[in-house]
C-alpha cells in the first residue's frame, strides 16, 4: 500500500466521502435492491404509520462493534483492508485499518467535535475540527450522519411527516429537502434502508449508498454489505465494506495514543 494512498483512504476515503464530490447520473448497483418501475409508483401521503414503521426500522444500539473487509477505490488505486470500526453511539468513532498479516496502518478516531488520525506508516499524526470536513461537506452531515451511514440508518431528520412518499411496489420511498440536501431513501418491506441517495441542491454534489444481505443482531436486521461511492473532477471514491463479525452494546475501548516520535500534520 503506497503511503500517499493511505492518506487518502484514512481523510479523504473515509470522511470526504460524504458529499466530498460533485454529482454524477450513474445509480449505484444494489443487489438487495429489486428493479424499481418508476411509472408504476403511485404517490401517497406520509401517514403516522408509515412513518412509525419505518422509525421502527432503524438500528438502535449504545455501543456497536464491527469487523469488516473494505475495498478501497480512489481514482485508479485499489486497495483490499481489514477494518475493526467501533461506535459509542453519538459520541465517538473508533477505527483501526489493518493492511498485510494484520499490520495496522493507520487508526482514526472521530467525535461530533474532532477528527484525529494517526499514519503509522510515516509516523503522522492529524488532528482537525470536525468542521475540516466542511471543506468538502453539506453542514448538515454530521456526525450523527456519517454514524448513520455506516450502520444503515436513514440521517438524523430524513424520516419526517415533511417528506414525501412513494410506494415503489413492496418498498417504500422517502424523499424531500433537508436544509439544502435533496434525500431519497428507499426501504424494503422490513423497513430496512436499501438505497440512500443524498445531493447538494446547490452544488450538486452526490453520495449513493446502498445496503444489503442484513443479518439479525440482538433481534434486529443489520446490513453486512454497506457500499458507498461517488465522484469527483473525473475521480471516483468506492467503500465496499463487508462485515464478518457485528457485537452490540458490549465494553468498548477506544485506544488512541499518539507515540512521541510521529510528526503533528
Amino acid at each position: 500500500m503506497r503511503k500517499s494512498f493511505l492518506n487518502k483512504i484514512v481523510i479523504i476515503g473515509g470522511i470526504a466521502l460524504m458529499f466530498g464530490c460533485k454529482a454524477r447520473k450513474e445509480a449505484v448497483s444494489n443487489p438487495a435492491s429489486s428493479k424499481e418501475t418508476v411509472s408504476t409508483a403511485k404517490p401517497v401521503s406520509v401517514t403516522e404509520t408509515v412513518l412509525k414503521n419505518i422509525s421502527s426500522g432503524q438500528f438502535d444500539f449504545k455501543t456497536l462493534s464491527l469487523k469488516a473487509r473494505a475495498e478501497l477505490s480512489i481514482g485508479n488505486n485499489n486497495n483490499d483492508v481489514g477494518m475493526n470500526i467501533r461506535i459509542r453511539k453519538d459520541e465517538t468513532i473508533w477505527v483501526s485499518i489493518t493492511a498485510i498479516a494484520g499490520l495496522e496502518v493507520a487508526r482514526a478516531l472521530i467525535t461530533p467535535d474532532s477528527i484525529k488520525v494517526m499514519n503509522r506508516l510515516e509516523g503522522i499524526y492529524t488532528a482537525k475540527p470536525f468542521s475540516y470536513i466542511y471543506q468538502y461537506a453539506n453542514r448538515q452531515i454530521d456526525f450523527k450522519a456519517l454514524q448513520a451511514l455506516l450502520v444503515g440508518n436513514a440521517i438524523p431528520g430524513t424520516v419526517s411527516d415533511r417528506s414525501d412518499a412513494e410506494i415503489l411496489g413492496n418498498q417504500v420511498r422517502l424523499s424531500g429537502n433537508l436544509s439544502g440536501i435533496l434525500y431519497k431513501l428507499t426501504f424494503n418491506p422490513d423497513n430496512k434502508l436499501v438505497e440512500n441517495n443524498l445531493k447538494d441542491a446547490t452544488t450538486g454534489k452526490e453520495l449513493l449508498a446502498g445496503y444489503s444481505n442484513f443479518q439479525i443482531i440482538a433481534g434486529m436486521k443489520v446490513p453486512s454489505s454497506v457500499r458507498l461511492s461517488s465522484a469527483a473532477q473525473n475521480k471516483s471514491v468506492l467503500i465496499e465494506l463487508k462485515y464478518n463479525s457485528v457485537s452490540m452494546n458490549e465494553t468498548v475501548e477506544f485506544p488512541f495514543s499518539v507515540p512521541k516520535r510521529f510528526q503533528v500534520n
